[in-house]
């Protein structure tokens, strides 16, 4: 039995479905999502889009792959050194498709064995493509919620109000504060609006 036109017609549904996944890209899959490679998964020497500063060579600052939230790959820092009067850092700068107007919270994954001060999440915003200076806008969990002990894999969360027309660039850093000894691993890291 032939069913006239048929072949068209598959034809023509096959290129629509196959123009339809192709015009997919990651902003669909993760709308309001401004943070790369999330899952901190891809990269060579260290994940791609993420950068760290030490402070001082107390601190060891690594992508480890001996934890992980999902699938297998975290942001690691650690300090056997109670003295340290600086901090160490994990971030990542974003400049392009930013929501001015609109609120942003940062959410993640976080598991330590910590003592001390422990860490700090941040968001900052700048007038400049780069964090330089004070920066214009900036909230922290540092001084209202701590973030310290022994604890397995947790959320937390923080949000930054409305992203200022002037603003060019949104940082978050993972920080370890000073007066810290331990560990603290970070994972499934989102900014979103």
């Amino acid at each position: 039995m032939k069913f006239p036109g048929l072949n068209s017609r598959i034809l023509t549904f096959s290129f629509f479905a196959i123009f339809l996944l192709d015009s997919c890209d990651k902003e669909d899959v993760h709308p309001g999502q401004l943070i790369n490679n999330s899952d901190v998964e891809t990269g060579s020497a260290t994940p791609n889009s993420w950068w760290f500063s030490t402070g001082q060579e107390k601190y060891t600052v690594s992508w480890t792959d001996t934890e992980s939230f999902s699938p297998s790959k975290s942001l690691k820092i650690s300090n056997q050194t109670l003295e340290s009067t600086e901090f160490a850092f994990w971030a990542q700068t974003i400049s392009t498709h930013l929501p001015t107007g609109k609120s942003v919270t940062l959410n993640l994954k976080v598991k330590g064995n910590m003592t001390g001060t422990g860490i700090s999440i941040v968001i900052r915003g700048d007038n400049t493509v780069q964090p330089e200076g004070a920066g214009e806008q900036f909230v922290t969990t540092q001084g209202t919620s701590p973030i310290s002990g022994t604890f397995d894999w947790t959320d937390y969360s923080i949000k930054l109000g409305n992203v200022e027309a002037s603003t060019q660039s949104l940082t978050v850093y993972l920080v370890y504060l000073p007066d810290t000894t331990g560990e603290v691993y970070f994972d499934d890291i989102s900014l979103t609006h």
